[in-house]
């Protein structure tokens, strides 16, 4: 079974979430030169779909684990952006600040 097999299968948004992630991640481990469009195209969908789901990907493993629990993939980015506005300044990576 291909991952656009099991993709299409999978009837939950977080589990569809997943599976491309999976995907992306292991085509971006064998080839550095891979990329978010290039995902979208064996996924048949758009560049803005898979990196939506990478989003989600990441919140769910990082800031936002209880994402998942969400009814809908529309709850989900709602509650992403939440998060996002929510967070300080100092929540975002920047340059090291310089010892003194």
């Amino acid at each position: 079974m291909t991952f656009l097999e099991r993709y299409t299968k999978e009837e939950t948004w977080w589990g569809k979430v997943l599976i491309m992630e999976i995907f992306h991640l292991t085509m971006s481990q064998k080839d550095n030169t891979w990329t978010v469009g290039k995902t979208a195209e064996q996924f048949q969908c758009s560049i803005g779909l898979v990196s939506e789901n990478l989003r989600l990907a990441h919140a769910s493993h990082n800031s936002l684990p209880i994402i998942i629990n969400c009814d809908t993939r529309e709850q989900a980015l709602k509650m992403l952006v939440k998060e996002v506005r929510s967070a300080k300044i100092t929540d975002f990576s920047g340059p090291p600040k310089r010892q003194m």
